[in-house]
């Protein structure tokens, strides 16, 4: 495997975003979105070892973190990013069920709910994130959820969702990065997916995020391996 020609790649493809002056929110979504099938496609053709997938991440990482860093601002925020993004190459879950998702309430109910006006333009606010059931044995399957509230967008607004897990600080796979078209109203979103048989016994966190071209918003989730 030639880890440098797949650095060079996906580090060409940024620059040219870059260039091209698209806004923090969408670059991000386009380059999760890139950088999931790069690491869709270690999975296919495969690293040797588990140590060969997390350099690879590190590398991509670095690279997407300095970038985002560059264009936001904030070299801090890039940091994080990049860890996040480059943690999911070679760790994308497989056994993955489709996203289902919901509306809970109106638009009309959700303005209620938290007294918006439209003087305050496009509100994203997440309201919990679930792990069910919380204790899953390895080769098991479980459901992760998360509800958010969207205003202030109009209709057919497009969110991006993405699901990470992470173990001890650090990310250790990807269950899924999807963008949906969303209209006004509270939206509960899950997704069934299976613990792989090699997981190590503990506990982790489940990570969740939904993002706009204006706003991103997270919450998490504690959740067992037996």
């Amino acid at each position: 495997m030639n880890i440098y020609e797949y650095n060079s790649s996906i580090k060409d493809e940024f620059v040219y975003m870059v260039v091209r002056k698209e806004s923090k929110m969408k670059f991000l979504q386009n380059m999760i979105a890139g950088v999931a099938l790069v690491a869709m496609s270690f999975t296919l053709t495969g690293c040797e070892t588990t140590g060969e997938s997390a350099g690879m991440g590190a590398i991509i990482g670095a690279t997407a973190g300095a970038i985002i860093g560059n264009q936001s601002g904030s070299q801090g925020e890039g940091a994080v990013l990049g860890a996040i993004i480059g943690g999911t190459v070679g760790a994308i879950v497989k056994d993955v069920e489709k996203t289902k998702a919901k509306q809970t309430r109106t638009a009309e109910e959700t303005v209620v709910e938290y007294n918006y006006t439209p003087t305050q333009g496009e509100s994203l606010r997440f309201e919990n994130s679930t792990v069910n059931p919380e204790a899953i044995i390895r080769g098991q399957s479980t459901t992760v959820a998360m509800q958010y509230a969207l205003l202030g967008s109009g209709v057919g607004k497009q969110v991006t969702e993405t699901r990470v897990i992470k173990r001890n600080g650090e990310v250790v796979a990807q269950i899924s990065s999807e963008t949906f078209t969303r209209n006004d109203g509270t939206w509960l979103s899950s997704q069934e997916f299976r613990i792989p048989e090699n997981w190590e016994k503990g506990q982790y966190t489940l990570e969740q995020f939904a993002s706009t071209n204006k706003s991103t918003i997270s919450g998490t989730a504690k959740f067992f391996v037996e």
